[in-house]
Order: structure tokens, then C-alpha cells, then sequence
């Protein structure tokens, strides 16, 4: 028997916070979990990377927004969202289990902050890898994710050691290489390209 009805009562008592307020308490949380340790980030795309890409070929779409209104939000997340979350959720277990010493991982995957913008999710995520990571496992195909190229340049400009999903060292001439990459063939194919081309920007200063 419950005590209070998480999805009842309480859900109807007014909470009006900004941004700012809810990140920090976030933050506060998984400082609840870490206990003063810092963790393994996993990075792995969610709302981009190979499967849209091949839903927007399937298509003839050039953008995640033509392919959300075609969808609708229920199916999209269908198509994209809940594989592309399955499998951070399996990489980040898989992490943990190889890496000597278990270490804590986490994965975005399970995090939903309902009104948050994707440049509001960027700025808590790249706040939380600055203070509670201490190195960050990207998964295969990362370079083709905005959000994950972003925590790679994220992740360089605080000093942070980066591998691929394998364990092996993953540069920064080599992250940036794939990233160029990336971009060269979603460019000969029409799709957008933007926010790669923002994140190599960004590490452009780091070489």
C-alpha cells in the first residue's frame, strides 16, 4: 500500500519552476546516487543517427521536423525514439559490466523533462559531464547525433578522456575526422547538417 499517490493528488499541486530550478534539482538527485564519486557517461544518440536517417531516405524527407509532422509524435517515437533508447539503455549496462571496478554509468536515455527545449536538455547534460563524469564511452555511429557530438566537444573542452563504445581511446583528430565525414554524406544527400557542422565548430578550437 502506497502512502502518497505519486500519479494522484500530489500530480495536482502546483509546480511552477524555471529551468534553471529544475536542473539544479536534477543535478541535486543524481548527486543523491554518486554520493560525491563521479560516474561514466554513455553517450548514444536518441533523436537522430542512423535510423532517422533511414526513415528520412524511406521517405524522401530531408529534416526531423518534415519526418515528425509526417509521423506524429506517437509513431516517431515508436520508430526512433524507444530503439534508439533500448540500446543507450544496453550499452550503458554493457559498460558497466566490462569496465574493471563497475563503475556507475549513465545513460540519458530515461530522462524526460516535459516542456524542456533540446538547447535546454544540451546545457543540464553538458553541466552534468562537466562536474559528476569523469570519462565519457561514445556508442557506434555516434558522430551521425547531434546531441552526442555535442557531448564530445563538451567533453574535450573540460579535459574529459573519451572512448569509443569498444573501450579504446577515441581522439580528438579521430572524433573530428568522423564528424567531417558525417557531414560530407548527409550533405550530398540533402539532409540537414547544421548541428554537426555547429559541433565541429566548436571543436575547431581544440586542436
Amino acid at each position: 500500500m502506497r502512502f502518497y499517490n505519486f500519479h494522484g493528488e500530489l500530480n495536482a499541486l502546483p509546480h511552477a519552476r524555471t529551468f534553471g530550478e529544475e536542473s539544479r534539482m536534477v543535478l541535486l538527485a543524481l548527486d543523491c546516487i554518486l554520493n560525491g564519486e563521479k560516474a561514466v557517461y554513455a553517450s548514444s544518440e536518441l533523436t537522430t543517427g542512423p535510423r532517422l536517417y533511414s526513415l528520412l531516405r524511406e521517405r524522401g524527407l530531408k529534416d526531423v521536423a518534415a519526418l515528425r509532422r509526417v509521423l506524429g509524435e506517437e509513431e516517431f517515437q515508436r520508430l526512433v525514439w524507444d530503439p534508439n533508447a533500448a540500446e543507450a539503455d544496453a550499452f550503458a549496462h554493457e559498460l558497466r559490466s566490462r569496465i574493471p571496478g563497475r563503475p556507475m554509468v549513465v545513460t540519458p536515455a530515461p530522462f524526460l523533462a516535459p516542456k524542456w527545449s533540446q538547447e535546454e536538455y544540451l546545457a543540464f547534460w553538458e553541466t552534468a559531464i562537466r562536474t559528476r563524469f569523469r570519462a565519457l564511452y561514445f556508442s557506434d555511429d555516434w558522430e551521425w547525433s547531434h546531441g552526442c557530438t555535442f557531448e564530445f566537444a563538451v567533453a574535450w573542452d573540460a579535459g574529459l578522456p573519451t572512448y569509443t563504445q569498444a573501450g579504446q581511446i577515441l581522439d580528438l583528430d579521430e572524433g573530428i575526422a568522423l564528424i567531417v565525414r558525417a557531414v560530407e554524406a548527409l550533405d550530398a544527400e540533402g539532409f540537414d547538417s547544421s548541428g554537426l557542422r555547429e559541433n565541429l565548430a566548436r571543436l575547431g578550437g581544440r586542436r
